[in-house]
C-alpha cells in the first residue's frame, strides 16, 4: 500500500460545515461504534471516501445534508481519503479550539504501514456552532498498490483535544480482493 500524506488544510480553512450531528437520533446519542464515537458534548466520525473530490466540493456549498459516499473494499491504483468530522471541541481562554488527529494505517497482518502522522483537526479556530460537524484541516490519503498484499487493511484516527484533554480512538477497515 502506497501510503499518501494529504494535508488539505488549505482547501478547508476557514469553512463551516452545517452539517447535523450524524451519531445522535432526536437529539439522544446513538451507539458508539468503532469509526463514530461521543463523549460528552465533542464526538467525532472517521470516513473514508473513494469520492473526495465530489465530497469536498460539496462540503464547500454551505446547507445540510452533505453526503460520504463511503469505501469498504479498496481499489488498486484509486485514491481513498480518510477524514474525520466532529462537533463540540473545547475552546481555550481565547475561545478558539486546539484538536489534532493522528492517522495510521495497518497491514492485514496487523504490522504498522509507516509512521503515525499528526494532522490538524481544528487549531486556532472558534468551535463549530453546538450540533454542527466540522470537517477536520487535516486527512489521509491511501492508494493500494499492485505489489498490496490482500486482506483487511485497518486506518486508525486518535482524535485528541488538547484543551480537555479528551481523546478517543476511531477505526475503519478496508479490504482489499485480489
Amino acid at each position: 500500500m502506497r501510503h499518501l500524506r494529504w494535508l488539505i488544510g488549505l482547501t478547508f480553512i476557514g469553512l463551516v460545515g452545517a452539517v447535523f450531528a450524524q451519531w445522535r437520533e432526536a437529539g439522544k446519542p446513538v451507539a458508539d461504534t468503532e469509526w463514530r464515537k461521543a463523549w460528552g458534548n465533542y464526538g467525532a466520525m472517521l470516513q473514508l471516501t473513494d469520492q473526495p473530490d465530489e465530497f469536498f466540493a460539496a462540503w464547500e456549498k454551505r446547507g445540510a445534508g452533505v453526503s460520504v459516499h463511503t469505501v469498504e473494499i479498496a481499489k488498486r491504483g484509486e485514491p481513498i481519503v480518510g477524514v474525520v468530522l466532529f462537533s463540540g471541541c473545547t475552546p481555550n481562554n481565547a475561545g478558539l479550539c486546539d484538536s489534532e488527529a493522528h492517522f495510521q494505517i495497518f497491514k492485514p497482518d496487523g504490522s504498522p504501514y509507516g509512521a503515525e502522522e499528526k494532522a490538524e483537526l481544528w487549531t486556532g479556530k472558534p468551535p463549530p456552532s453546538e450540533g454542527e460537524l466540522q470537517l477536520s484541516v487535516g486527512a489521509i490519503g491511501i492508494r493500494i498498490e499492485p505489489q498490496d498484499p490482500n486482506g483487511t487493511y485497518l486506518v486508525r484516527a486518535r482524535v485528541l483535544d488538547n484543551v480537555s484533554r479528551a481523546k478517543i480512538e476511531l477505526t475503519r477497515t478496508l479490504r482489499v480482493d485480489p
